[in-house]
């Protein structure tokens, strides 16, 4: 099974990528990482295992048919656009590493990153459907219940996937970890 990871920056999506790699049955790629594995699957190879592939949000701004026929199985990772916001301004992400300018301010708000998250979540948007919608907010909250109900979809076994390995910038680790030293 393959399995692709939607999301928009700052998110959560590296802590769900993470959390899921804990599981016996999958493996799982984060941002750059993924592009290892991601030109072989848009190719047609079918893995033994269990891939999960967290691509950059960058693909995202683009829209690209080829990849949701390469895929089995979509999650998208929905947090409050607000947090997100003012994560990726805190963390540095939200210009240099995301290949995004900065935009038009109007009362202090980067108008251009809320563009660019609406370029985004038009994927999500444009077919509902297609992904089963994970919440930011529910996931920190509510682990267990929120893992049981992707595992369900996933039709994978449950089992307990965190706590998990401390994050590892070369392997998709937070950057915001290394300033913070808290999840």
């Amino acid at each position: 099974m393959k399995i692709l990871i939607g999301y928009h920056q700052r998110s959560g999506s590296t802590l769900l990528q993470h959390i899921l790699n804990g599981h016996s049955q999958l493996q799982s790629f984060s941002d750059a990482n993924s592009f290892l594995v991601l030109p072989a699957l848009l190719s047609g190879y079918t893995p033994e295992s269990n891939i999960c592939v967290k691509p950059m949000d960058i693909l995202y701004l683009i829209r690209i048919r080829l990849i949701y026929r390469r895929f089995d199985k979509f999650i998208w990772l929905a947090r409050d656009p607000r947090d997100s916001y003012l994560s990726a301004l805190e963390v540095g992400f939200a210009y240099g590493s995301s290949l995004w300018l900065p935009g038009k301010k109007l009362h202090g708000i980067d108008i251009g990153l809320l563009k660019r998250w609406k370029r985004i979540y038009r994927q999500y948007f444009r077919k509902r459907n297609r992904w089963h919608l994970v919440r930011y907010e529910d996931m920190v909250q509510n682990p267990k219940m929120v893992l049981k109900h992707l595992f369900d979809y996933l039709e994978l076994p449950f089992e307990r996937v965190y706590p998990f390995e401390p994050f590892n910038r070369a392997a998709g680790g937070d950057p915001k970890l290394s300033k913070t030293r808290t999840i």
